[in-house]
């Protein structure tokens, strides 16, 4: 089985601790929604948080942790991150996952290239723009929620900015899954994405679209689009999203109208994420096992894990993405059957789950199949008190 994912990819650097009632997150706050203000879960362009405060990136950023460098870094983007996953949980059965994005020409452009070599992905295929690589700020407040910790983002799109479908080699859509994670946060490519799909699901692949928070969109004070036209979702056999890109992508104003939007428009199935709370997926039938309105909870048991207080959010939904990838890429390596979301979803719970316990969205294995082994011990205890 062959995995291509195009989209979002980049450097994150993360700032933990943070506390986001407090006075240097407060003094750059959001006032309504899109005015390029700070705000909790959400994420902001650099360029559009210095026109709104009238300061400099990393002054903010001073304001914030008192000017403390970043504690680390790590391999960031809801494209890059969900098909590393998906590449550590198939090492060694006979599946291959490659990432396609771009690269800007600096030293981030270098310590991303290089750090993709540790994880068993193919050799990426980078568009190479002249510039700077993509990189988001990670602030983390571990208290916030009653101690469910949140994340907002300050965003530096540098050379995705530049990436076109036009950038796209043929080679990417000869492949059995086509996975295109956060385009929002690539301009061009999400303007572009139904011709994408299309040329995707014409060549049979099965297409996963994975959403990002629109910051964009929200700064238009309208409905989010997919495609130009807000016309892409006939294409899309999995749609994911979190609640809240969820009700701005359909306009509707519960989960559940919301799934039954994509529904209506063509989708085949769709899967909810929201937080802490239980997800939702449903689909139509044919492509996978007809499901009504389906609710299923996280992982209690990663939730009680003491590793959980050292860890952070950043990377749940990318994981919980790749986690839909790797179960969909094995539901279709065994013999021919009409795929079940439910299947398809306890994986993906389970490395949305795992994420909250370490820090960064990308887990490093001590040995190929390691995070694959992890993951399995919480994947038992959930199918016995779940399902």
């Amino acid at each position: 089985m062959i995995v291509h994912g195009i989209g979002c990819g980049l450097l994150d650097f993360l700032y933990p601790g943070l506390d986001f009632s407090g006075p240097g997150f407060q003094a750059n706050a959001s006032v309504q929604p899109g005015d390029g203000g700070l705000s909790p879960g959400k994420l902001v362009f650099a360029e559009d948080l210095e026109n709104f405060t009238g300061k400099s990136s990393p002054r903010v950023l001073a304001e914030l942790n008192g000017g403390r460098p970043p504690e680390s870094w790590s391999i960031g983007g809801p494209s890059i991150v969900s098909l590393i996953h998906a590449a550590q949980v198939l090492s060694g059965r006979g599946s291959s996952v490659r990432y396609y994005g771009a690269l800007g020409t600096d030293e981030a452009g270098r310590m991303l290239k290089k750090e993709l070599e540790k994880f068993p992905l193919e050799p990426p295929v980078f568009s190479l723009k002249e510039g700077n690589t993509a990189r988001t700020e990670v602030l983390s407040d571990p208290n916030f929620d009653k101690g469910q910790g949140e994340r907002t983002f300050i965003h530096s799109p540098g050379a995705s900015s530049f990436f076109s479908p036009e950038d796209v080699p043929e080679d990417f859509f000869n492949a059995h899954i086509a996975a295109f994670g956060g385009t929002a946060l690539v301009p061009p490519i999400h303007a572009g994405l139904t011709s994408l799909l299309k040329k995707a699901r014409k060549n049979g692949a099965v297409t996963v679209v994975n959403l990002v928070y629109d910051y964009r969109g929200d700064r238009r004070g309208r409905k989010w689009t997919l495609g130009s036209e807000d016309d892409a979702y006939p294409f899309i056999d999995i749609l994911l999203g979190d609640r809240e890109e969820a009700l701005k992508t359909s306009g509707q104003s519960s989960i559940d109208d919301g799934i039954r939007w994509f529904l209506a428009r063509g989708v085949r199935g769709v899967i909810v994420t929201n937080g802490a709370k239980p997800i939702t997926f449903a689909a139509n039938p044919g492509f996978f096992r007809e499901s009504a309105l389906t609710y299923m909870p996280v992982c209690e048991e990663i939730s009680q894990d003491p590793a959980i207080q050292t860890g952070d959010t950043t990377g749940c939904g990318d994981n919980f993405a790749g986690g839909v990838i790797a179960a969909l890429t094995e539901a279709f390596s065994s013999p021919p059957g009409t795929p079940d979301l439910r299947e398809i979803c306890v994986p993906a719970i389970i490395a949305g789950g795992f994420a909250r316990l370490t820090l960064g969205g990308v887990y490093s294995e001590s040995y190929p199949g390691e995070k694959r082994d992890r993951l399995a011990s919480y994947t038992e205890v959930y199918r016995k008190t779940v399902l």
